[in-house]
């Protein structure tokens, strides 16, 4: 019988505790660098509570007693409700930390005794997707720059990825994972996250295999051998071009000299003395007669034509 009650109380102890520890247990609460944060009374039940008042690390913030709300803070950063709701604005990091609401009633008992962890937390950056990518493997890495370790996971076809915890190189964190080459294209998600914002990439990874690095080096090769011949045909165009304008430089003074001269030869009278002898004109002879003429003796005078005077051209019939 004894045994039984010990037990009994033993298990009552338990239970009580168990419950107090959950009474006591401190709420979270979550704010955004840089914006507001609205703490509520959690399990709040008093309907007309006389007196409330927060605290920080056991330093009074506000107070508000019948009606009336009493600073003891920055006014402009505090601002506390009838219905005990405390705000607080231009979150920074110093605002993290634990606070307590008490509320009593109009006989001064306590009714409500609260607490409260704030977390002041930045919005996270988008994460990053590289890759690298070899004969063997391909590796590929989800990178995020942030002060404080945020979650990330990387899932593949989306499925979550086993990869190890994330590290931190000089404010960038970051988690990789590798996998067989012969899986040359496959579509990855890198999830980042906090309390306060979440931010995902997705991409797919395509890695080239021997075949088409082969491909891609013979363009290059012909690219560059194509520029190569295209260079040394434009050179030697310019060059006969050059060469093409040197002789016409050269050739152009002397028929310029040479325009000249004739000019000259042409414009110079010729003196009286130096005329070019006449050529005396050969008189034609007349054909010579048949002999017929000259067998009856020698040949007869011909007659003079008789002129007309001019009175007979003058008149007429």
């Amino acid at each position: 019988m004894n045994f039984k009650g010990i037990f009994l109380a033993k298990c009552l102890v338990v239970l009580f505790s168990c419950v107090k520890g959950s009474a006591n247990e401190a709420h979270k609460a979550y704010g955004i660098l840089g914006g507001s944060v609205f703490l509520n009374i959690p399990d709040f039940q008093v309907e007309k509570p006389h007196e409330i008042r927060w605290f920080k690390l056991a330093i009074l913030l506000m107070k508000v007693k019948n009606s009336t709300v009493k600073t003891y803070r920055d006014k402009e950063k505090y601002n506390l409700f009838f219905n005990g709701t405390l705000k607080i604005d231009r979150l920074v990091e110093e605002d993290s930390g634990n606070y307590k609401v008490t509320v009593y009633d109009d006989r001064g008992s306590l009714q409500v005794e609260k607490n409260l962890t704030l977390s002041v937390q930045e919005i996270v950056s988008k994460p990053e997707i590289k890759r690298t990518c070899s004969q063997k493997s391909i590796t590929v890495k989800c990178e995020v720059k942030q002060k404080k370790k945020p979650g990330i996971r990387l899932l593949q076809n989306n499925s979550i990825l086993s990869v190890r915890e994330p590290t931190n190189t000089n404010g960038t964190w970051q988690i990789q994972y590798q996998y067989s080459a012969k899986i040359q294209t496959a579509k990855f998600q890198c999830e980042v996250k906090n309390d306060v914002s979440k931010k995902t990439t997705d991409q797919e990874i395509k890695c080239s295999g021997p075949l088409d690095i082969v491909l891609i080096v013979s363009i290059a090769g012909g690219a560059v051998v194509f520029v190569i011949f295209l260079a040394l045909l434009i050179y030697c165009i310019r060059k006969k071009r050059a060469e093409r304008h040197e002789e016409q430089d050269e050739e152009t003074p002397m028929k310029i000299r040479q325009v000249k001269d004739e000019s000259k030869y042409r414009e110079l009278p010729q003196p009286p003395g130096h005329a070019p002898p006449k050529q005396p004109r050969q008189q034609q002879r007349p054909p010579p007669q048949a002999q017929t003429q000259y067998q009856g003796g020698p040949p007869r005078p011909r007659p003079r034509a008789q002129q007309k005077s001019p009175s007979h051209m003058t008149e007429r019939p």
